[in-house]
């Protein structure tokens, strides 16, 4: 059984986080995911919203909705993630905005409690990741 057909049998809303990719959409497809490649997010998210306030939304629905995040850590860079960011204008100028996003996650316990971290392969188990940032 493939990640995302693994993933498609989770109960509730899912929402897909990742570098934009052609795999990444695909994936979040098969997995019956929403994700950024769907109008509103596929969470109603208004589109007359900054784009911070658009991702801080998901987070928020999500979390609302009892979703889970499934977030693919391929190609984000770890430890700029755990340094964080001064503000979402950093992340947006440094093409970091995946980075941003898992910085937010760290930052919050009810995000990370619903995160399912993976490559789109394999998932990680979560305490090996967070063992691997806090050192």
């Amino acid at each position: 059984m493939t990640l995302s057909e693994k993933y498609g049998k989770l109960k509730g809303v899912k929402f897909s986080v990742s570098k934009r990719s052609k795999f990444a959409e695909n994936f979040a497809r098969a997995s019956g995911a929403f994700s950024m490649f769907d109008d509103g997010f596929g969470l109603g998210i208004a589109f007359d919203l900054s784009a911070e306030d658009k991702l801080r939304a998901v987070f928020l629905e999500t979390i609302k909705r009892e979703g889970k995040f499934l977030f693919n850590l391929s190609g984000v860079d770890l430890l700029q993630a755990k340094r964080g960011f001064a503000s979402y204008k950093d992340a947006d100028e440094s093409y970091q905005i995946t980075e941003w996003e898992f910085f937010m996650i760290l930052t919050n316990n009810e995000y990370l409690k619903n995160c399912i971290f993976h490559n789109g392969k394999v998932e990680f188990k979560k305490r090996l990741i967070l063992r691997a940032i806090r050192a």
